[in-house]
């Protein structure tokens, strides 16, 4: 186990040009950063998000996008210090019943330029939410976000999500963003290591599910515990607010880091076949009835292309899109470094965005979706990723649907309230 990332919320104003106060908070989380190493707790980044856009933002007053060719130079001079690994800017809040703002569409159609232009940049787009709505405009633009980037390098969506019912101050990227006066701390976790330890431990050749799930609760409480009173005394001593911990146990792509690994070592099914869903849903509700303050997805994750053996067995073709929508609805996380054909026609993509929109609106639950086409590739072919956190995998199929233009959809339904 270790942390994934401390990952600092923070406004950026046009009053501070050279972003000093984020400089000086970065320079004290490496204080965190230390505090952790030396209760022998691995951090592998400290990540930044900023203030988000929305419908009510007016763009002559979002000075941190107007003034973007300024703000990310600096942010990028900041990962070269090692003060900083990576950051999202300028995520998108375009979960609304109305149509979107002139502001909200020249802000989305710039994300393409940007990701190519500041490799360290990540961003989102909240494209719909039980609170606000399911925007078809923003899957349209954000399916236009997605090709763009896939082409000439389809790693670049790597940096982009379309999300769900995220909350502000999740951890974990791409889906972070920040809200709120006060600067955030929040901390995502790499363990799911920690779940094969336990599985091992208890197996149920010898035990019940009551006890395994118990076993998982102590050893995440005990990792809750030590993290959580690190964090809390930092955080009152340096003034910041910690919002609290991320429990989903993020994979490595290696058989011992794998979720796949970990949900296989119940011994009921491989990963794709029947029992998925009991495994995945049993997972995520031992994670989730822990008795802490929880935040963000809290349960399994499916990063197909980031996990051994989900990408092995994708290979072997016992998963596939559909399959990874219905354990969307049972895990922590949905559709998440999922490798698609380059040719598809948007309707595709939009559709399936439509899919996994429901399925988080109708479960009111956190999810998201970070799809990767890749150029002049097809399905059944292999990807070519040279990434320490991916492991190559099969490009899934996403049949082309044989429907109605969505454009006429689209323009008779911008978006749905629930």
């Amino acid at each position: 186990m270790k942390i994934r990332a401390i990952t600092i919320g923070q406004n950026l104003f046009k009053s501070d040009p050279k972003l000093t106060s984020l400089r000086n908070n970065l320079k004290k989380l490496q204080i965190l950063k230390n505090d952790f190493n030396n209760h022998g707790i691995e951090v592998e980044y400290i990540r930044f998000a900023s203030q988000t856009f929305s419908k009510t933002t007016d763009i002559t007053n979002f000075s941190i996008f107007e003034r973007r060719e300024e703000i990310l130079p600096i942010l990028e001079g900041f990962t070269k210090e090692n003060l900083l690994g990576i950051y999202a800017y300028t995520p998108g809040l375009c979960d609304q019943v109305e149509s979107l703002t002139p502001m909200q569409c020249k802000i989305m159609k710039n994300i393409p330029d940007l990701i190519y232009k500041y490799p360290n940049m990540f961003t989102s787009i909240q494209a719909g939410s039980n609170h606000g709505g399911l925007s078809f405009e923003a899957i349209k633009e954000s399916t236009k976000i997605i090709q763009r980037l896939s082409k000439p390098d389809p790693f670049q969506n790597v940096k982009f999500a379309v999300t769900f019912n995220v909350p502000p101050n999740t951890p974990f990227f791409p889906s972070a963003y920040h809200i709120g006066k006060s600067p955030t701390i929040s901390i995502a976790l790499e363990a799911a290591d920690e779940v094969i330890t336990v599985l091992k431990k208890n197996p149920l050749t010898t035990t019940n599910l009551t006890n395994v799930k118990k076993a998982i609760q102590l050893k995440f409480t005990k990792i809750f515990d030590q993290i959580n009173d690190i964090a809390e005394a930092f955080c009152k001593k340096y003034e910041f607010l910690f919002k609290g911990i991320d429990l989903s146990p993020a994979p490595y792509p290696t058989k011992e880091k794998s979720i796949g690994t970990a949900l296989e070592q119940l011994g009921l099914s491989k990963f794709g076949e029947p029992g998925t869903v009991f495994s995945v849903g049993f997972l995520t509700e031992a994670l989730q009835s822990i008795d802490r303050p929880k935040i963000g997805f809290s349960g399994f994750m499916q990063p197909l292309l980031e996990d051994y053996t989900i990408a092995r067995r994708n290979n072997e073709t016992k998963i596939d899109i559909s399959k990874l929508l219905l354990y969307s609805t049972m895990c922590g996380l949905g559709l998440d470094c999922i490798p698609i054909p380059g040719n598809l026609d948007p309707a595709a993509i939009q559709l399936l965005l439509m899919d996994l929109g429901m399925i988080s609106l109708r479960l009111k639950k956190p999810l998201t979706a970070r799809l990767m086409p890749i150029t002049d590739r097809k399905a059944g072919e292999m990807t070519e990723f040279d990434f320490e956190y991916f492991i190559n995998s099969k490009i899934c199929d996403l049949p082309i649907p044989n429907s109605h233009d969505l454009n006429v959809f689209f323009k008779n339904n911008p978006s749905y309230l629930f």
